[in-house]
Order: structure tokens, then sequence, then C-alpha cells
């Protein structure tokens, strides 16, 4: 919600501003900045793309694609003479300023491309035939209105960015607030699968394309759900220390001690040593959280939509810096209505909760799986090809329709679901790759159900 003072202020302020030209000028700037504004967009992008700081979040195939476009108009829209609304005009730069939040743009990029675009305005005014006072009128109207609009831009930016901190808290809060008594055993499990996988490894075929630990269930665990959960706690850094070594020394030291035909026990009782401080510590980081139940969809168990934003905007992150694929999945239950007409609306909870169960089997553990909307559920797929998404998307879609539902009274029925496939395409704002889901789900529903569906 936008505070009625803000918008009171800035539409004063707004106001005053455009009394202090005259008509004249204001035409003036307006046709300066119409005539300018595709080399003001390129000044700006340039500027943007020759900055490593703002490298992870812009292209130079997003800037041609979509930018350069968005920006001309921005600049068209902010010095047109057209009556506007100084309201409508304060909500669209906090909108503006809400998208920057949303990507994790940082605000200090916008602000400095701000001051190079009031610099390279005001140079183009000086090619003008202003006088020297019409000319200091004009390239103060440009200053100020320039500085309007970032500050409504930082305004919503920075609410956005708190908002996105106390989300990522409360998510942390529901994580804890699991069995985690349980989920510590399921981890410590996931090690010893992986240790005892490890080991036949080596001895059947002398370690040739052994599977890394990060790649293991215990891996996507750590990398993707453990670092949200226990965030900055100093066991998960000694954890991943632990595994660095294993994987970079220990095994490597293993496998040429074997190939070699020397004495290999040395290096197997570091390995075991290895691994068993990674449990001693897992067990440690779990035995310094209590259980707090709280946070999750009541029918269904899964993670509550609102955390959705939290795991995206990480996994975007994950994707930019370390090149890390994702993607999503969105399944619709099909024909769910005449589930409840025919059958009453129990038996439909009850189809919902067979599907989140059917789901949460179909996927792995590092993998997250939401409630979206209401038979809707949204399966984040970490590390994974839009090629793998599909697998993944058509087993779920087989087991559905291959495994009748119950519905009461002892009554199955058969259920099938659509599903709409999107992976991430370097995109930096993590609403478009739920927008891809959202149309290759409308295109499965509209072809026929009962069907996956990529997005292009």
């Amino acid at each position: 919600m936008l505070k009625h003072s803000k918008i009171e202020d800035f539409a004063e302020d707004w106001r005053q501003v455009q009394q202090q030209v005259s008509g004249a000028t204001r035409k003036l700037i307006s046709d300066t900045v119409n005539r300018y504004a595709a080399d003001l967009a390129t000044r700006f992008y340039d500027h943007m793309l020759a900055d490593k700081e703002a490298n992870p979040f812009i292209s130079h195939d997003i800037v041609s694609q979509r930018l350069h476009t968005s920006m001309q108009g921005w600049l068209r829209e902010l010095f047109t003479l057209q009556q506007q609304d100084p309201k409508e005009i304060y909500k669209y730069q906090c909108h503006v300023g809400v998208v920057h939040a949303r990507i994790q743009m940082p605000i200090s990029l916008v602000l400095r491309g701000s001051r190079l675009l009031k610099q390279a305005i005001t140079e183009y005014l000086v090619e003008t035939e202003l006088g020297r006072m019409e000319l200091v009128q004009a390239t103060r109207f440009v200053s100020e209105v320039m500085e309007l609009s970032m500050s409504a831009m930082t305004d919503s930016y920075i609410i956005n960015v708190g908002k996105s901190v106390r989300t990522d808290e409360s998510y942390r809060m529901f994580a804890l607030g699991q069995n985690m008594l349980a989920e510590r055993e399921r981890q410590r499990a996931a090690l010893s699968e992986w240790a005892q996988h490890i080991l036949l490894h080596l001895l059947g075929d002398e370690g040739a394309g052994v599977p890394e630990m990060r790649h293991s269930e215990f891996g996507l665990w750590l990398q993707h759900k453990a670092s949200i959960i226990f965030h900055e706690a100093p066991e998960l850094a000694r954890i991943r220390g632990c595994v660095d070594k294993l994987e970079r020394t220990l095994l490597p030291s293993l496998i040429e001690k074997r190939r070699n035909g020397g004495d290999a026990r040395e290096a197997m009782r570091l390995i075991e040593a290895d691994i068993g401080e990674v449990k001693f510590l897992l067990t440690g980081l779990f035995d310094r959280f209590i259980e707090v139940e709280s946070g999750r969809d009541s029918l269904t168990r899964l993670l509550n939509r609102r955390y959705l934003p939290t795991i995206l905007m990480r996994e975007l992150a994950l994707a930019r810096n370390s090149d890390v694929p994702f993607a999503i999945l969105l399944l619709d239950i099909d024909h769910f209505k005449n589930i409840n007409d025919t059958h009453g609306h129990d038996s439909g909870d009850m189809v919902l909760q067979q599907a989140s169960d059917l789901v949460t089997s179909s996927v792995r553990v590092g993998d997250f799986i939401f409630r979206y909307g209401g038979e809707e559920l949204l399966v984040v797929l970490v590390e994974i090809s839009k090629e793998q998404a599909l697998q993944v998307a058509e087993t779920i879609r087989e087991r559905f329709a291959a495994e009748p539902m119950r519905v009461g009274d002892g009554k199955l029925m058969d259920v099938t679901v659509s599903i709409g496939v999107a992976a991430y395409n370097g995109h930096p704002d993590y609403e478009r790759i739920v927008k891809d889901a959202d149309d290759a789900l409308y295109r499965a529903k509209n072809n026929g159900r009962n069907r996956c569906e990529v997005a292009g």
C-alpha cells in the first residue's frame, strides 16, 4: 500500500516543478527528449553494460529486445506535454521501483544511471536556441523531474526490499517449524547412502565417473535448502568445507592410489573421518534449533505461496552467479470443479491431498513444492535443464493418469493433470518464469488437458 501522504507530497511537488518553467521551454525539453530518446537509451545501457556490478542483471539481448524500447517510452512519458495526473505518475514510478527490487537490481545502479541521463539531456539542451536564463531553468526542470522520479522509485524499492527480507525470515521460521528430528535423520541417511554408493563405485571400476556429492540428494538439500533454514549458522560453513575437502582432495587421492596399486587404507580412513565430521556437524546443526509448527498450507502441508518469491529470487541469484539452471512446473488438476460438484468438497480436498503426496514422491528432496492456488501446485526443480524438467513433468502426468484416487465411500476416480513447464532463460524478474509456466499450462488446458506443454 502506498502511503497517502507520500502520494500527496509528490503530487504537490510535481505541480510546482511544472509551474516553474514556461510552456515554450517545456515544449522544447519534450521535443529534445523525443528526438534523442533512442540515443539517451543507448548511452544509458552502454554505461550499464560496461559496469561489472550490472552484469548479473542485464545483457545485450535483454537490452535490445525489451529494455531499450522501454527506456525510451519512460523518458518520453516523463517529459510529455500531455496533462497527467501526478498521482498516477507517482504510482508508475513506484511500479518501476518494485520491478528493480524484484530483480534485485542495486538501487545505486539506478541512481547512477539517472545522473547519466540528466547530464546527457543537459548536453542536448545546450545545443538548442535557449538563452542563458532559459537554459538554467530548463536544466533545473530536468533535474527536479528526474529527482522526483527517483524519489518515488526509491520509496517503493526500499519498502519491497524490506518485505523480501521479512519474507525470507518468515520462510526460514516455517522451515524450522517442520519435524526437524525426522529431517535430520533423512539427511543423515542421504549422506550415508551417498558414501556407500561412492565406495561401491570405487571398488567396482576404480573411480571412473565418481558421482559428485553436490549432485546427490544430500548435496542438493545442502545447496538449496540448508542455506535458508540455517542461515549464517557456523556449522554450515564447516560442512561445506568438509564437502569441498572430500571432493577436491580426499577422493582424488584415493582414486589415484587405487589406480597405481598403492595402499589406500589411510585414504579410506581420512574419507570416513571426513564423512563422520559432516554427520557430527549435521546433528549439531539440527539440534541447535527447536521445532516451531507454522507456515504450512493447512490442507496439503505444502509450502505456502507467499514463500515463492523468496525461493525464486534465491534460485535466480544462483543461476546468475553459478550458471545453475532451474525450471518450474505449474500443475492444474483437470476438471476439478466436476470432482467437487459430483462427489462434494470433502472429496475434492482428498484429491488435493493425494495429488500433493504424488507430486512430492515424484521429485527430489532438494526441489520445492507449493500450493499455488485452488487446485494448482507449483514445483521449483533445481539444477535441471528444460528437457529434464519436461521428463519429470511427463512422469508426474503419467502417474496421475495411471493411479485412480480415492474420493470417499471406498470409491476411486480417474484424475488427470495438465502441466506447464518453463525453464530459466536469463530473465532477471522471477515473475516472468512463473508467467511463462502459466502460459504453457493454459496451452495444455486448451489443447485437450492431460498433457504437458513447454514455454517457448
